[in-house]
């Protein structure tokens, strides 16, 4: 904890103005867009800063930080980083620096494997020597705990992470503000909001896996000094492994897509984190039984409308949806039938409850029911059939 640095930061006021003069001359915001919040009773003014999600994806895209979760504000009259995610980062093969001969050959170790927990990321970060500040990727809740907004729930569940070791929020601001860190979290809260896999009261809340200085370059510490920080202060662990080679991940990534398991648990994928040109490199190994449940989720999603004013749950017509994995065509068919009959699984669907519901049911039709049940050729309600 103590041996932590307090490092001498960038100077990111050049870096944040050339985004703001990107934004000048972007009013289409092909690019990029940002969104101003007043926080600190008035006193400051925060800058919410979304990319484009493919413009990370090009090699040259002009862009001064590669950040994916970006607050700014200013000191006097420089430019200062506020809030600091992660650099955007992408699957094996997604782009040319995830292919395997690439990462083979211009990454170093040690590699850092940690679990991609399934949840909604938070940042934690502090406005002053007693008081924190919680935010979701591009928004800030007003009030600072309301329990309808992202922000709002991981601040209300650092709260109870704190109180469990006996700490309050002054003990972990001061500890921040010295060190001009952000703490990134996962909040996994199924009573909130629902993703793909399940955590029960036990699991659920606030998992800690990463802490980045704030500057526009990324710089994070160590995962095993991440846990310490986690345990100090009440939050949850994010469990790693580090391997030597990248030999040993790719052994690794093919045993998560044969069993969709780390460690001996379902999770969504990996991240790992190594060097990349002596600078902090992340990627991640998606979970392939992940991607199909969350398949589901987005073919239910467009399958389903929910009459605002009666809550009146019907199918719609005109949708076919486009499936990826064989295995969803006939979730398609399935999904259709039940809407119309069991419309009550489906009431608060789109308010991300009912999920993991649903998928269960229809993986215990999958085992044991007759497929002829469906009604109809289930290709025919798809877009198409990719595999």
């Amino acid at each position: 904890m103590d041996s932590i640095p307090t490092i001498q930061l960038a100077n990111d006021h050049t870096a944040i103005e050339t985004l703001l003069e990107i934004q000048r001359n972007d009013p289409k915001k092909k690019k990029l867009r940002s969104k101003e919040f007043v926080i600190d009773d008035g006193k400051m003014t925060w800058r919410s800063w979304t990319m484009r999600e493919q413009i990370y994806k090009k090699k040259n895209n002009g862009l001064s930080t590669q950040a994916r979760g970006l607050f700014t504000t200013t000191v006097g009259s420089q430019h200062v980083v506020a809030v600091r995610g992660y650099d955007k980062f992408f699957n094996v093969l997604e782009v040319e620096s995830t292919q395997w001969p690439d990462l083979m050959s211009k990454t170093r170790g040690p590699y850092e494997v940690t679990a991609k927990e399934n949840g909604c990321i938070i940042f934690i970060t502090a406005l002053s020597k007693t008081k924190l500040v919680v935010t979701s990727k591009h928004s800030l809740p007003d009030p600072q705990d309301d329990p309808t907004a992202h922000g709002g729930v991981g601040y209300r569940w650092m709260i109870k992470h704190l109180e469990s070791v006996s700490k309050t929020e002054a003990d972990l601001a001061s500890w921040i503000y010295d060190k001009k860190l952000t703490l990134v979290a996962e909040l996994c809260d199924d009573q909130f909001e629902e993703h793909v896999l399940a955590y029960n009261e036990k699991e659920s809340g606030l998992y800690l896996h990463g802490i980045n200085y704030n500057t526009t370059l990324l710089h994070t510490l160590p995962s095993a000094t991440v846990q310490q920080v986690a345990e100090h202060f009440g939050f949850h662990r994010t469990e790693f492994v580090k391997l030597e080679t990248m030999e040993q991940v790719r052994k690794l990534s093919d045993e998560i897509e044969e069993t969709g398991e780390f460690q001996g648990r379902p999770i969504e994928g990996v991240v790992i984190r190594c060097k990349r040109d002596e600078k902090d490199f992340f990627f991640k190994i998606k979970n392939d039984h992940y991607l199909l449940f969350r398949e589901y989720r987005e073919i239910t999603k467009a399958l389903l409308d929910v009459d605002k004013d009666t809550n009146q749950v019907s199918v719609k017509a005109d949708v076919k949806p486009r499936c990826e994995y064989e295995k969803s065509i006939y979730y398609v068919s399935w999904v259709r039938e039940r809407i119309v009959d069991h419309p009550e699984w489906f009431q608060d669907y789109k308010k991300n409850k009912g999920i993991i519901d649903v998928r269960e049911r229809f993986e215990r039709f999958w085992q044991t029911a007759d497929l002829k049940q469906l009604k109809g050729d289930p290709v025919c309600g798809i877009a198409q059939a990719k595999r």
